[in-house]
């Protein structure tokens, strides 16, 4: 979720963090459909790194879907609230830690899955995340990456706008194109691409690492 993100202003998710799940939801209905999607993308993946998973609410999704699940986020606020999610999910067995996605406190191939749901259009170098995320995965590992397109519509763009006017810290109006571009320039094949319409319209798409 759109938890502090490095490059992002730490402030304003913690002035947020409680009213974060109203906000995306609003912002697209469906979005508990995309998770259950991120989900199944990953399934039975041994172990999965959640990067910037905000208040937990894909992390739930993605704990029932794989053997070992470790959820961070650069905001301590927002993992607050995902681990009251957690505790009233009965899902104590993922493994909660603050972490920046710009430089992961985590060895080399670790990792069959990274999960980055919501992060890349607040950074304002995302090859310096897709760089992590290549480090920590094994070979062919993947990274799935649903991002709300706020320049995937007319409509999404008018509102991002008001949302900037929040203090919404967004860098990047992504649509299908920009978003898919990103990811293959960044060492990525991608492998699944779905749309999830909504206000803020959101594509769920997910890249295989490729070989050097």
């Amino acid at each position: 979720m759109s938890a502090a993100r490095p490059g992002a202003d730490i402030t304003y998710w913690k002035k947020n963090a409680r009213r974060y799940d109203r906000f995306t939801l609003f912002c697209n209905r469906r979005f508990s459909a995309m998770a259950t999607r991120a989900a199944e993308v990953v399934d039975g993946s041994l172990c999965v790194l959640e990067v910037a998973a905000g208040t937990g609410l894909v992390t739930t999704a993605l704990s029932a879907r794989v053997k070992e699940l470790v959820a961070t986020d650069r905001s301590g606020d927002m993992l607050d609230v995902l681990c009251a999610r957690l505790k009233a999910d009965g899902r104590g067995a993922v493994e909660v830690r603050t972490a920046d996605a710009l430089a992961l406190d985590f060895a080399d191939g670790t990792f069959d899955a990274v999960v980055a749901a919501n992060l890349v259009h607040l950074l304002p170098e995302p090859s310096r995340f897709f760089s992590e995320a290549r480090r920590v995965l094994k070979s062919e590992g993947v990274v799935v990456l649903p991002t709300f397109c706020h320049g995937d519509t007319l409509g999404a763009h008018i509102v991002s706008r008001l949302l900037r006017l929040t203090g919404f810290p967004l860098v990047t109006r992504f649509n299908r194109a920009s978003l898919r571009a990103l990811i293959e320039a960044n060492g990525f094949s991608v492998t699944t691409e779905e749309r999830f319409p909504g206000l803020l319209p959101i594509w769920l798409m997910a890249g295989r690492k490729q070989r050097p």
